[in-house]
């Protein structure tokens, strides 16, 4: 998992950097990098904030009212997931071929994301059932974020720099930190790996300009 967790960095890093925070702007103008700093803080907030005691990862320690806690950090990831589902379905309606980048990043990090609340749940006494319904939900609340964009018209431009913001949160601060717990040369090697699967995917969806 923590291999996963360092090729998600790589490619979730990259994508953000190159293609995510460059379509906001082109969307919506330069104020879209304060979107940014807005989904930044959000995820953080979502995280660390709403969810006490969080580790992304595994958990391998309990904390008083433990219970609650798992709860209130599958509601904060619920949120995150929501958010991965607008980005996905935001990305595809550029028409820049942002939406498949998009699309196998949340895929990627979607699969320790997934880990880390099963395990949350777990090491806090709700057995192994309900730790799969609770990814399950994770899921869902992706999937009803995708379908949200229908009804909620939000402009593209905002949405993307909200997704700029959770893509290098979620690189830099979650995923990235778990790799880095393998010692030696493993999780520059994990890292990379995730860096050349995006320039892999680049070159089969280029950057299509608008009205191009």
């Amino acid at each position: 998992m923590r291999h996963m967790s360092g090729v998600a960095a790589g490619y979730l890093m990259s994508v953000t950097l190159v293609r995510v925070l460059p379509e906001a702007v082109e969307q919506g103008g330069e104020r879209m990098a304060l979107w940014a700093v807005a989904g930044f803080f959000l995820i953080h907030l979502l995280e660390h904030g709403i969810s006490p005691h969080f580790h992304y990862g595994e958990e391998s320690h309990t904390h008083s009212g433990s219970a609650i806690t798992g709860v209130i950090a599958l509601v904060g990831l619920s949120l995150h997931s929501f958010m991965d589902g607008m980005s996905i379905t935001a990305a595809m309606r550029t028409h820049s071929g942002l939406g498949l980048m998009v699309f196998a990043g949340v895929l990627l990090h979607r699969i320790p994301e997934g880990a880390t609340i099963s395990s949350i749940f777990l090491v806090r006494g709700f057995g192994n059932r309900k730790s799969i319904i609770a990814a399950g939900i994770l899921a869902l609340a992706a999937l009803l974020g995708s379908m949200s964009q229908e009804y909620m018209n939000i402009k593209l431009g905002p949405v993307l720099g909200l997704t700029g913001g959770l893509g290098l949160y979620v690189a830099c601060s979650d995923l990235l930190p778990e790799a880095q717990k393998e010692k030696g040369w493993k999780s520059t090697a994990s890292l990379l790996v995730g860096i050349l699967i995006f320039i892999a995917i680049l070159s089969l969806a280029p950057h299509q300009h608008h009205g191009a």
